[in-house]
């Protein structure tokens, strides 16, 4: 056998869907574990052979052929190396969506899911959907954007990043929805909006999941996400850990609706930070919540009633 350890079968050889299975666990689990391992064999034989789960176990005995056997030790050989199982399949599941994505966009995690799903409830109790403006930032894939524009099919929806590959598959992945979401390039960080954007009115819904990790943290990260994921869409600078946060903070507090309601994903690391910056920017009913791990991972704030702030000398700029 040649390949990744010797993984692939023998010219002229075939092997059965149990054996193949076999090899991903093999290959796989000292990098993911064994039961993630084995959940990628499912997703890489289902992509594979059209096959359902369940029928997969029915057919373990099967013989694989043909172009399915070279896929299967193709794809083996780049989840080997440690490439995303996304990346490998040009895809990501957010949401009940399929999402597009490949090199130079980060992945959707399932926490994110959490943050859309209290961005949600949010805005429901605002009840007031119809006229409803939603802005995403720092959109990546456009995985908040557009589950945010099918849960709220009357509202108009607005997502920007800064970089252009992202912004590409966002525009593919909403074309291929067939959810209207106006896609804009745009650096968070000057702590502004276009006026083309702001032109149109306040917001009632701002949702960002920025780069928040720190450089210290890599040796704590997988080698599939920091040898692959855009590092763009990851890091920060260790000596400017809320930056992003600094500016989102100033633009919600200029262009959310009185009663409006700004949510982000932040660093576990930074609960107390966060909160108080907000507290500090003038936001009420300032919120962190944990994920499903436990961890501090979200946030969220609600523009007083009273007034919609201006946006000049909230928060000054230079200190982003």
């Amino acid at each position: 056998m040649d390949g990744i350890h010797g993984m692939r079968p023998r010219e002229g050889g075939l092997w059965t869907l149990g054996r193949w299975k076999e090899a991903f666990r093999q290959v796989l689990s000292g990098r993911y574990g064994i039961l993630e391992a084995g959940a990628l064999f499912y997703w890489a034989a289902e992509e594979i052979t059209g096959k359902s789960k369940a029928r997969l176990l029915a057919d373990m005995r099967c013989e694989v052929r043909g172009r399915e056997q070279e896929r299967f030790g193709s794809v083996l050989e780049r989840l080997g190396k440690g490439e995303p199982v996304q990346y490998v399949f040009g895809k990501a599941f957010f949401a009940g969506m399929a999402l597009e994505v490949g090199p130079g966009v980060l992945i959707p995690r399932p926490e994110t899911e959490e943050l859309l799903q209290w961005a949600c409830a949010s805005l429901q109790g605002t009840g007031g959907l119809a006229g409803a403006r939603i802005l995403d930032l720092c959109t990546g894939s456009g995985a908040l954007a557009l589950a945010l524009a099918s849960a709220f099919p009357e509202a108009r929806v607005h997502a920007c990043d800064l970089s252009l590959e992202a912004l590409s598959f966002a525009a593919r992945n909403a074309r291929n929805l067939g959810l209207p979401v106006h896609l804009f390039r745009h650096d968070v960080l000057s702590g502004d909006l276009p006026v083309s954007v702001t032109g149109e009115g306040l917001f009632g819904l701002m949702v960002s999941n920025p780069p928040y990790v720190l450089p210290s943290e890599k040796p704590l990260m997988r080698s599939n996400v920091l040898d692959y994921e855009p590092g763009s869409a990851l890091f920060v600078d260790e000596e400017a850990p809320l930056a992003f946060y600094k500016a989102l903070a100033r633009i919600a507090r200029a262009y959310l609706a009185p009663g409006g309601f700004y949510l982000a994903e932040i660093n576990e690391a930074f609960p107390r930070e966060n909160r108080e910056l907000l507290v500090d920017a003038g936001f009420e009913d300032v919120e962190v919540r944990r994920d499903f791990q436990g961890k501090s991972r979200m946030l969220r704030a609600r523009q007083p009633f009273s007034e919609a702030a201006s946006c000049t000398g909230l928060i000054p700029v230079a200190s982003v």
